[in-house]
């Protein structure tokens, strides 16, 4: 007499209970990979700003002119764009080194507290000029916008803000030290750091 085996699978209420637990760790997932995604995205934007503001500082030292970063809106997107300032066309030329934030940067404002001279540079008698265009004189140094025909001589630190809105707020600014020297910062809803 042959022998019938009953071949049993996994029951309707297994499934389910397994299809919970899939969805609670998904649940959980889900806040933390975006939030991380976020992070990256907001630290590699702002390496790219860093970059452009380097590239422009170059340009004012291999021309021996003085060279303006503007930060504009264009349709809804962060753009920023370096010129020489003996360029007759002061407007975004294709050619000209430029970066496109994505339309959830934003410029201007501060969080609840604005960085310091101290803080960025350790040194409390640097002026500096916020979210204003800066200027890089003929040695690579930043300056004050400079009249028409001078020279940038004025001698000035920059710090730039950004705000980065998805699901959640975040900040984060570029700074330039009077030496010429950049810096990302990041708020975390307390203080700012590197």
């Amino acid at each position: 007499m042959p022998s019938h085996r009953t071949r049993r699978g996994f029951s309707l209420i297994e499934l389910l209970v397994v299809m919970a637990v899939m969805l609670i760790i998904a649940a959980i997932a889900t806040p933390i990979t975006l939030n991380t995604m976020d992070a990256y995205k907001l630290r590699g934007s702002m390496a790219g700003v860093s970059g452009l503001a380097q590239r422009c500082r170059l340009l004012a030292l291999q021309k021996n002119t003085t060279s303006h970063l503007y930060f504009q809106t264009i349709n809804g997107a962060v753009t920023m764009f370096c010129k020489a300032n003996n360029d007759p066309t002061q407007s975004l030329l294709q050619s000209d080194p430029q970066l496109s934030l994505d339309t959830r940067f934003s410029i201007g404002g501060t969080p609840a507290s604005a960085l310091s001279a101290s803080t960025m540079w350790g040194s409390s008698g640097s002026t500096f000029s916020a979210n204003s265009d800066p200027y890089f004189n003929s040695r690579g140094l930043p300056c004050s916008a400079p009249s028409a025909g001078a020279a940038c001589s004025t001698i000035n630190g920059y710090v730039y803000y950004f705000k980065y809105s998805t699901h959640t707020t975040r900040w984060a600014a570029m700074s330039i030290s009077p030496a010429a020297r950049m810096q990302n910062w990041f708020w975390n809803a307390s203080s700012w750091g590197n």
